[in-house]
C-alpha cells in the first residue's frame, strides 16, 4: 500500500470524455521552446549527448510529452487555455485510437498469409524528440515510437506532406549525403511486405497502407543522421535508410514531422545504429509522469548498458506473426493490495493459432489496456480496499474522495512478469502515479481500461517512474522504480 498525499486537481464543473481538439503544437527540446511553422530548434541547439561507456558509444536525447506545459500553440498555449480534464479527455481519446489501431493491426496479420501492413501509427504519438539529418544537417521534430520501425519524415518535393509544404521538409538537394536507395539494394527487396515499386535501375519508391485507410509514400532514401556531443562536437551516423515522405495522408501529427520508430525490424533506428561500430543495441528512457507540470523533459539513451538495473524479463516472439515487432512479455500474473488475482493462467498468452492476444509495452500509448477477465479482478479487489465511492466515466472508473478524512491508501498493483531465468517471477510494480490520474477535484480515475482488443498493451503512463531499458541484444527488457523529474 502507498499513500497519496490529498492533492486537488483543478476544479472544473463537467468532465469532457469525447474530445475533438487536436494536441497542443509547439514543443520545447532541452528547454527551448520549438514553435510551429519552423518545428525546429536553432541550428546551434543541442539535441542529443554522447559519451564512452565500455567503448560503447552512447546517444542521450530528451523527449518530450506533448501535454507538458512547454507543449504550446504559436496562437495559444493549450497547457493554459484547456481544463485538466479536457486534457485527459484528449489523452483517453487518443489512447484509445492508439490501441484499436494496434490491435486492427494485430487482426489484420491473424488473418491474412501476408506480410504485416504499415508498421506504423495512424496517430500521433505522446512523445517527440528532435532529429538533425543530411550534410549540412536539417533539423526536424519527430515522434517517437517504440510501436513501429520505419524512420521516416516529410521530404521535398511534397505533394501532400502531413503538414503544410511551407513548413520546410526536408530538402534533398540541399543535402550532399542524401543517397536514394536502388532497386536492387537490400533495403528495397526488404521492405516490409515489399511495398516498394521499381523501375529499370531507378530509385525505391515504397507505399505504406494503414489500417484504416491512411497512406505514406515517397523514395526510399539513405543519409546521415548527427548527434551533438556534451563538448558541442558532432557524431554523425552514415547511412541511415529513411522514408523520405512526398505524399502522407495521415491525421494528427501537427508541428512535426514524421516519426523514428524503435521496433524489432531492421528498419528501426536502434537496429540500424546498432549495425555500424561502437553501438551496442540498447536503448532505454525514462518517462516524466503524466501531467507533471515541475518535470523535465523525459531522458533517452541508446547503447547505454544500464549496470544498476537487475530486474528483467524476457521479449518474447510472436512466432505465429513474426513480422509483428511489439515488445511482448510474458505475464504470469497480478496482484492488487498484495493479493494475488484469480486469473486464469492462459489469459495473457498469445494466440498459438492466430497470434492475437499476448501483451506488449508501448510508449505511444497512454494507458494500459487489459482484457476484461484480468480488468475485472482488478477493479473488484482495488474497490474492495479503495472504499470510496465509484464514479463511472467511460472509459474510466473512478473514485470520489471527498468524503476522506485522513491520508489516503492507495493499493499497489503489480504485474508479474516471466523472469529471465525462468525461476520466481519478476515483478513490475505501479505505484500511485501509475495507478490513479486526478481528474476532478477529490476524483481520480484508473488508468487501466478495459476494452475488447486483440492485444493488451503496458502504456507509458505505467511506465512513468521507471527507468526502461530495452537490451535488443540478450532480448530482454529491463527496469528500475526511480524519479524520472
Amino acid at each position: 500500500m502507498e499513500s497519496l498525499m490529498r492533492r486537488r486537481a483543478p476544479v472544473v464543473l463537467v468532465l469532457v470524455v469525447a474530445i475533438m481538439f487536436q494536441a497542443s503544437t509547439q514543443i520545447c527540446v532541452g528547454g527551448q521552446i520549438l514553435p510551429t511553422g519552423s518545428g525546429r530548434p536553432n541550428d546551434d541547439h543541442e539535441t542529443s549527448t554522447t559519451q564512452e561507456v565500455n567503448h560503447n558509444k552512447v546517444l542521450k536525447s530528451y523527449w518530450i510529452h506533448r501535454d507538458h506545459p512547454d507543449f504550446s500553440s504559436s496562437a495559444a498555449n493549450t497547457y493554459k487555455t484547456r481544463s485538466h480534464s479536457e486534457r485527459i479527455a484528449a489523452a483517453a481519446r487518443r489512447s484509445l485510437i492508439r490501441a484499436q489501431y494496434i490491435s486492427r493491426r494485430v487482426l489484420l496479420h491473424a488473418s491474412s498469409s501476408k506480410s504485416f501492413d504499415s508498421p506504423l501509427e495512424y496517430v500521433n504519438g505522446d512523445y517527440a524528440m528532435a532529429v538533425s539529418v543530411g550534410t549540412p544537417p536539417q533539423q526536424f521534430i519527430a515522434w517517437i515510437d517504440t510501436g513501429s520501425d520505419l524512420v521516416w519524415l516529410n521530404c521535398k518535393p511534397c505533394i501532400q506532406c502531413i503538414v503544410p509544404a511551407a513548413d520546410n521538409p526536408f530538402d534533398p538537394a540541399l543535402s550532399s549525403s542524401y543517397q536514394e536507395v536502388s532497386c536492387t539494394d537490400a533495403a528495397c527487396t526488404d521492405f516490409p511486405n515489399l511495398l516498394s515499386t521499381c523501375f529499370g535501375k531507378g530509385p525505391c519508391d515504397y507505399f505504406y497502407g494503414y489500417a484504416g485507410g491512411t497512406t505514406t509514400s515517397g523514395v526510399l532514401a539513405y543519409e546521415t543522421f548527427t548527434f551533438t556531443a556534451l563538448d558541442g562536437s558532432s557524431i554523425p551516423v552514415k547511412h541511415i535508410t529513411f522514408g523520405c515522405g512526398q505524399n502522407e495522408t495521415l491525421y494528427g501529427f501537427p508541428g512535426v514531422d514524421g516519426i523514428v520508430g524503435l521496433g524489432q525490424s531492421r528498419f528501426s533506428l536502434p537496429s540500424q545504429l546498432s549495425s555500424g561500430p561502437g553501438f551496442a543495441d540498447i536503448f532505454s528512457y525514462c518517462l516524466i509522469p503524466l501531467f507533471d507540470t515541475i518535470a523535465n523533459h523525459s531522458t533517452f539513451y541508446f547503447g547505454v548498458p544500464e549496470t544498476n538495473i537487475s530486474i528483467y524479463t524476457p521479449i518474447v516472439s510472436n512466432t505465429i506473426i513474426p513480422a509483428a515487432t511489439f515488445y511482448y512479455v510474458n505475464v504470469t500474473g497480478i496482484s492488487v493490495g498484495g493479493v494475488l488475482l484469480d486469473i486464469p493462467a492462459d489469459t495473457f498468452y498469445i494466440n498459438p493459432v492466430d497470434g492475437t492476444g499476448g501483451i506488449i509495452f508501448d510508449d505511444g500509448t497512454t494507458f494500459t489496456y487489459l482484457t476484461a477477465v484480468a480488468y475485472d479482478a482488478i477493479l473488484k479487489t482495488f474497490q474492495s480496499q479503495f472504499k470510496f465511492p465509484v464514479v463511472s466515466l467511460p472509459p474510466f472508473q473512478c473514485f470520489d474522495t471527498s468524503s476522506a478524512t485522513a491520508t489516503i491508501i492507495v493499493p499497489t498493483i503489480v504485474l508479474h512478469l516471466q523472469s529471465v531465468s525462468g525461476a520466481a517471477p519478476v515483478d513490475f510494480k505501479l505505484a500511485e502515479d501509475n495507478i490513479l490520474l486526478p481528474v476532478l477535484e477529490f476524483l481520480y480515475c484508473l488508468t487501466i481500461v478495459s476494452d475488447p482488443l486483440s492485444i493488451m498493451i503496458i502504456g507509458n503512463t505505467a511506465q512513468a517512474n521507471h527507468q526502461m531499458v530495452f537490451d535488443r541484444v540478450k532480448h530482454q527488457i529491463g527496469w528500475a522504480s526511480t524519479t524520472c523529474t
